[in-house]
């Protein structure tokens, strides 16, 4: 049987999630393969719409990770995002899903339920994916992994995640898919943390730049980021910005306004659709009020294509260019009433 992995491109839980499974394939499905047999298992990145609204062909060999549960039969589904909760209880067999902090981590808890030791390194790698992916970041945090330090001669183990993150976080997508792809090649190690090969790629190089480059969308972004008080929601609406410099610090805006209670960030994706993310402020999660999962999946039904989704606290959804004002009004009123009207079943 030939096997692919499937896994949410360009994101490091897709990253890490892909990295566990090829790590550990036989031990999370009872196999025996070789080294080699799983070394030459490909790796395939996808974003959630395209599983969605079934835009990738899948087949009954693929496992599919950090990913909504597709429409087809696949050999094997990882998954902790709300948007991807079955009202049933069952699960088809092989098929995994539970609200966790990261999918990696998820993966880990069922390898280790498995057998597979739980290593002092293993923990490290679990603590520093689950904060990354569920951005229960503190302020402390935030200012070693996206503002540039005096030197990085003894990294955190969250910032060295960073930095492994940096690599495939560029603004040239074919660049980012390439090097995504090539760090689930190497020899791996126990985790990204010991993977020799993945160091001798520099990853601080590429982090470096990293930090440089928030430093200058700052600047760029501070010239139109705007607070809405009434919704108590930061707007960033780069629908007619047509270039920024550097690429973009997705928590700057509760740095910036830490009165906030949540973030909406409009970007045009293509010729047809504008991509929303939002979110709620990292610092103060108890002020969300709004199940941002839900608000993200409706979005995504009356203004786009229908994908989207998300957690509690996160997430995002494509809509059509010329509904977005309105998607952007609907998301502001929501917030400013503590309820979404419109209730998809």
């Amino acid at each position: 049987m030939k096997y692919r992995i499937i896994t949410h491109g360009n994101c490091t839980d897709g990253l890490c999630s892909a990295f566990i499974v090829k790590r550990n394939f036989n031990i999370l499905f009872n196999k025996n393969l070789t080294d080699e047999e799983i070394k030459r298992i490909e790796v395939v990145g996808l974003q959630p719409k395209e599983v969605q609204l079934g835009e990738f062909e899948l087949t009954e060999n693929d496992v599919v990770l950090d990913l909504p549960q597709p429409k087809k039969k696949v050999f094997s589904w990882f998954d902790h995002h709300l948007t991807s909760k079955l009202r049933k209880e069952e699960f088809p067999e092989n098929y995994y899903w539970k609200k966790m902090p990261s999918c990696c981590g998820y993966l880990l808890e069922i390898a280790f339920d498995k057998g597979l030791e739980k290593t002092e390194e293993l923990i490290e790698f679990q603590k520093a994916i689950d904060k990354i992916d569920d951005a229960d970041y503190t302020k402390k945090d935030i200012e070693l992994c996206y503002y540039k330090q005096d030197n990085y001669a003894s990294p955190t183990f969250l910032q060295k995640l960073h930095m492994v993150g940096s690599m495939y976080h560029t603004r040239d997508r074919i660049l980012d898919d390439e090097i995504f792809k090539t760090i689930l090649y190497l020899n791996l190690g126990e985790t990204p943390f010991s993977t020799e090969e993945l160091w001798q790629l520099n990853p601080l190089m590429f982090y470096i730049a990293q930090l440089k480059s928030y430093e200058l969308w700052r600047e760029d972004v501070d010239e139109y980021i705007y607070y809405d008080e009434k919704s108590k929601c930061v707007v960033q609406d780069d629908r007619n910005i047509k270039f920024t410099r550097g690429v973009s610090d997705r928590f700057y805006a509760y740095m910036k306004y830490p009165e906030a209670s949540y973030g909406i960030n409009l970007k045009v994706f293509n010729e047809k659709l504008v991509r929303v993310s939002i979110g709620s402020n990292i610092f103060h999660k108890d002020r969300c009020k709004v199940d941002i999962n839900k608000l993200c999946f409706v979005i995504g039904k009356m203004f786009g294509d229908g994908s989207g989704g998300g957690h509690y606290h996160v997430g995002g959804a494509m809509v059509y260019i010329d509904k977005s004002d309105e998607a952007l009004k609907f998301i502001l009123e929501s917030f400013r009433k503590e309820k979404i009207k419109f209730h998809l079943s």
